[in-house]
């Protein structure tokens, strides 16, 4: 979709995404959904009431699972804990 908007095709916008990100499109495209989900689970406290699967679905994944893994990967702890930490900064 994104290659049709900016008139495009799909496989020169991948090769053009990894050389400059330096990174596969599907990383790259998970890395933001993953930067989303952070910034909106910092600023809602309503958004963070939501299992990890809506939260998940919300942001583009198609599973909790793999939802939870590109979070894993990119900060280090699951989106879970981060949830938790979240929550503990604001009960005082």
């Amino acid at each position: 979709m994104l290659a049709k908007e900016i008139n495009t095709n799909s496989t020169y916008l991948s090769k053009v995404i990894n050389m400059t990100k330096e990174t596969s499109f599907v990383h790259y495209l998970n890395d933001l959904r993953v930067d989303f989900a952070i910034n909106k689970l910092s600023s809602n406290k309503q958004f963070r009431m939501y299992t990890i699967k809506a939260i998940a679905e919300s942001v583009g994944f198609n599973t909790a699972q793999s939802f939870s893994n590109a979070f894993s990967k990119k900060t280090g702890i699951y989106p879970s804990y981060f949830i938790k930490q979240l929550n503990s900064e604001n009960s005082f």
